[in-house]
């Protein structure tokens, strides 16, 4: 019995140690401007790439969402407050192996214009008010820590809307 348990623990403590490590780094969005923001992290120059935010897409059906889909919600930042990003990817190094230009995009979207317009046009338009490009490296120099101090509303130029 007391071999059976040694046995056992081995091949629970093998079994641990053969998974894989969760990487724990935060990408953390400081709010230094004066407006509640959100933040939204995209493989390209498009917000709406990132699988977190489907039902913002032309061509969603709302009649076909699963019985388990509930939408993306949007974490605000407030004012001089800190949050780490919400819609990170699972493991960071491998993120950003499968990027063709090796950045990410880092959205501000400031709530005035969520207010005014709308997820899904703020989506289908590409509306935001600053846009970061930002690398391992560089996310490695910020110590993970991307700071909005304030910005002006942009718009992607594919596109006239205001």
């Amino acid at each position: 019995m007391l071999k059976a348990s040694k046995i056992l623990l081995i091949f629970i403590l093998l079994n641990f140690c053969s998974c894989d490590k969760l990487d724990t780094r935060e990408l953390i969005v400081k709010n230094s401007s004066d407006k509640i923001i959100y933040s939204i992290l995209s493989e390209n120059d498009s917000m709406n790439d990132s699988g977190f935010y489907y039902e913002y897409q032309d061509n969603f059906n709302e009649s076909k969402r699963g019985d388990y889909d509930a939408p993306f919600v949007f974490e605000e930042i407030m004012r001089g407050k800190m949050i780490a990003n919400s819609d990170r990817p699972r493991y960071w190094d491998n993120y950003f192996q499968k990027l063709e230009d090796k950045k990410a995009r880092l959205f501000i979207v400031e709530k005035d214009s969520v207010d005014k317009y709308g997820w899904k046009t703020i989506f289908a338009k590409n509306i935001y008010s600053k846009k970061y490009f930002i690398t391992l490296e560089k996310l490695d120099s910020l110590n993970w820590q991307i700071e909005y101090k304030g910005g002006y509303l942009r718009e992607s130029k594919r596109m006239n809307f205001l």
